[in-house]
């Protein structure tokens, strides 16, 4: 993270177990990481707090009852554009995180996680930079690493092409967007 971000975000937790919301908010609270200004227990509750309220950073669940977290983050997101959105879920499975990223969420958190991953996710993202949970930075490494692979196989003028634009246009692979701790 190369900027540090002084504003704690205003934070909205969208989850359908009350406990959970609760015992996450006085956790962020108590360690000051952000200003929790608003809860929701499903998506269609969320996106009429969206209506008045206007958050820098949404923790979003995705399984709740009658509007769940991947159509919330896609709705949100149509309606603020600039939303910063950390799915948190109790489903490791990296479909779950796949569809989130892919919808627009710029983290991913378990559930299972300790508070200082949250922490990094919230400070991360707040930075304008996406977070991946560790348990899916060792799978995107995998990719990143594949990638370098094929591209190991391609015939020299192939090779020598794409090194000079990767010269000239070195956000095409970005590394740095690929956090790791």
């Amino acid at each position: 993270m190369n900027r540090i971000n002084k504003k704690k975000p205003d934070i909205i937790i969208v989850d359908d177990h009350l406990i959970f919301r609760h015992g996450l908010k006085a956790i962020i609270n108590y360690e000051d990481v952000g200003s929790i200004i608003g809860e929701a227990s499903n998506g269609e509750e969320f996106l009429r707090l969206l209506a008045y309220l206007k958050p820098d950073l949404v923790l979003m669940d995705i399984d709740m009852p009658l509007m769940n977290g991947f159509e919330a983050t896609q709705k949100a997101l149509a309606i603020l554009p600039n939303l910063k959105i950390i799915g948190f879920t109790v489903f490791p499975e990296t479909q779950y995180y796949d569809k989130m990223m892919k919808i627009g969420a710029k983290g991913f958190v378990l559930k299972s996680s300790g508070f200082n991953e949250l922490e990094n996710a919230i400070k991360t993202v707040m930075n304008g930079e996406v977070y991946f949970v560790k348990k899916y930075r060792s799978v995107m490494n995998s990719e990143i690493n594949r990638n370098e692979t094929s591209v190991d196989s391609e015939n020299e003028n192939q090779k020598s092409e794409k090194n000079r634009k990767l010269l000239f246009f070195p956000w095409v692979v970005n590394r740095k967007n690929f956090v790791t701790f």
